[in-house]
This record gives C-alpha cells, structure tokens and sequence, in this order.
C-alpha cells in the first residue's frame, strides 16, 4: 500500500476525524451509522480501529473494523466521492484483507437493485463470499428496526457457528 498512507483515529477531535465525519456521514444511510456520540463512546473501545487513507495529504477512504480473535468485521468502508471509480477501494481492500490471517466479515444491504449488486459483485471480485445466513443488523438508533442484511466473508464461506458468535458479538459488544 505504498501509493497511500494509513492512520488510525483514536479521538473526534483528530485532525482526519472533521474529514472521515461527512464522509461517513454521506456513505451511510442514519440507520446503518452511529451518531457522533455513538462514534465518540466506542473510538477507544477495546477490539475497535477506525483507520483513514491519505494521499497527498487528502483523506481519500476509511475502513472502521471490529478484531477478535476469530475474525475481523468490517462495520464502515467507504471512499470519498473524488476518489471513487479508480480502483482506491480495491486496494485498500485488498490489501487490508491480504495483511490480514483471520477471517474478514462484512455486511451489505440485500442485492435488489442495480446500486447494491454492484456493491455484491465488487465484493465477490476480491474473493468475498456470500452467505446464507438470515442476518439483521441491530438498531444503532432507538426506536430504529434492524435492517436485513447479507454476510459476506473472506476467503471462505462462514459455518454456523462462526456466524452464531459474530452475531452475538455484534449485539453484545458492538452494539451493546
């Protein structure tokens, strides 16, 4: 990843946070993102890195991500507008996913229309796989629905009982 540098957000008072926010902000449905409060309690919470993309100095994407000991989840992968469409994505991706010996897991919104098959399909180009798993996202907001999601992960498919703990720890840890 020599074309960019990374760095890791530990504060909302970061230099890189005012640019990751709208970012984010823009990327994200309200119901599939934090508030800034949300973001602020967790941006040191054990498990949890918030990494930015820089080059020349400008933020150009972001990956926020969960570590255990059995996988990595990728909650929040975006690239800004003026960096996208030129294979930025892919790289960081790939990248992240290659420096990495666990396994990878994210969720994407249900493959209904043109703009989310599009996501699947970039997705499944750098070997993610999707799973069969019925998954709904927990609320980030109260009074908000979970929202039905698809697993995806990386390199292999996710058996039973690695889903059952990813779901348990996106609802007790994550989301808790």
């Amino acid at each position: 990843m020599d074309q960019f540098k990374i760095l890791t957000i530990n504060s909302i008072n970061d230099r890189y946070f005012k640019e990751f926010w709208p970012i984010y902000c823009k990327s994200f449905p309200l119901n599939e993102r934090r508030t800034i409060e949300q973001q602020s309690a967790i941006i040191n919470k054990f498990g949890y890195t918030l990494n930015v993309f820089l080059t020349d100095s400008q933020l150009m994407g972001f990956i926020a991500y969960w570590t255990t000991k059995e996988f990595i989840f990728i909650e929040h992968l975006a690239i800004a507008p003026q960096f996208r469409n030129q294979g930025q994505g892919n790289a960081i991706l790939s990248s992240f996913v290659e420096n990495n010996a666990i396994p990878v897991i994210l969720e994407i919104e249900l493959p209904i229309d043109k703009t989310t098959q599009s996501r699947l399909r970039f997705y499944e180009s750098l070997c993610f796989k999707m799973n069969s798993h019925t998954h709904f996202q927990p609320a980030y907001h109260i009074g908000d629905e979970p929202v039905p999601m698809k697993i995806l992960s990386y390199p292999d498919g996710m058996s039973d009982s690695t889903y059952q703990q990813f779901a348990r720890y996106q609802k007790e840890i994550m989301m808790g």
